[in-house]
């Protein structure tokens, strides 16, 4: 009995230990990344002006809030089920609702791909004034079912323990999103603002394909003595939807008042006389700390 509790203490101890040094590994990347997007971001306002920036803001508020219907809730269900499952010792189901928390994020990441490319001639219309086409709106569509499926594996990761390999990945992406826009925008023979946010988008879309590879890869290797044929119980699948549709609903109310309010400044700026461009230059200006704003919250699903 006196070793027995010996061994619950050690092993206590030990997962103890383990949540300190990943909480470090998350606080520090984290803060590290908000760093990195903010000194970066602000060489990207300078570059390419208020303008520019006040209408990508603008693209970013709509690109954030199709990213939380695409995330929401199906990443913290995988985690909480996959923890479940294996502090019970059942890596088989633990592995199964992985899978179909994967299924559910394909479908969501779908849906809020779709949901842009029907809204994105309104948008461009209505809300943008036509200063940019629906193009950049519908870039953002792409990369949709690519961060709902990091999510769910992000959410894995945290549920086994191994936090590293999300923080690796979101370190690998920024760097990534870093080269490909300096590139992009060093060779952008156009100036004019709908070339700056197609190139600024396409440089975000190329970071995430290779930030989803490097996910896939990730769990393709750590799931390799999970691996089993069984079917997932039903009810399983009835308990990634509990978990993720409430999650889902109020994330969703929460980012699309933000990206209201977003859209009303410009708005309220063009009532007081001036023209909607210097309306969105002059919400540039507030927006080159906005665009930061934007990059933590679209990077937040990592973390959070």
């Amino acid at each position: 009995m006196f070793f027995f509790n010996i061994i619950l203490k050690g092993d206590s101890l030990r997962k103890t230990k383990l949540f300190f040094i990943n909480g470090i590994i998350l606080t520090i990347t984290a803060l590290s990344m908000r760093g990195i997007g903010l000194i970066f971001n602000i060489y990207v306002a300078n570059k390419v002006g208020s303008e520019a920036i006040g209408i990508f803001s603008l693209i970013m508020s709509v690109y954030n809030f199709a990213i939380t219907l695409a995330t929401s809730g199906i990443g913290v269900a995988c985690t909480c089920i996959v923890s479940e499952e294996f502090a019970k010792g059942n890596y088989i189901n633990g592995i199964k609702a992985v899978k179909t928390s994967i299924i559910f994020a394909i479908l969501l990441g779908g849906f809020s791909s779709i949901l842009v490319v029907l809204f994105a001639p309104i948008i461009s219309a209505t809300w943008l004034k036509n200063m940019v086409s629906k193009v950049p709106l519908l870039l953002i569509s792409l990369g949709l079912p690519l961060i709902s499926v990091s999510s769910v594996i992000g959410g894995y990761f945290s549920s086994v323990e191994k936090p590293y390999k999300s923080a690796i990945s979101q370190i690998l992406e920024t760097t990534v999103k870093i080269i490909a826009t300096v590139c992009l925008l060093y060779f952008n023979p156009s100036k004019d603002v709908e070339s700056i946010c197609i190139f600024l988008i396409l440089a975000d879309v190329i970071s995430e394909i290779f930030s989803f590879s490097l996910n896939i890869i990730f769990y393709l290797i750590d799931r390799r003595k999970y691996i089993s044929k069984r079917s997932l119980p039903v009810q399983m699948k009835k308990k990634i939807f509990t978990i993720a549709f409430p999650i889902s609903i109020t994330s969703c109310i929460r980012s699309g008042l933000s990206s209201l309010k977003q859209f009303l400044i410009p708005i309220r700026l063009e009532l007081s006389g001036i023209s909607y461009s210097l309306a969105v230059s002059n919400y540039g200006l507030i927006g080159r700390n906005g665009y930061a704003c934007n990059y933590v919250c679209k990077c937040s699903y990592w973390f959070f």
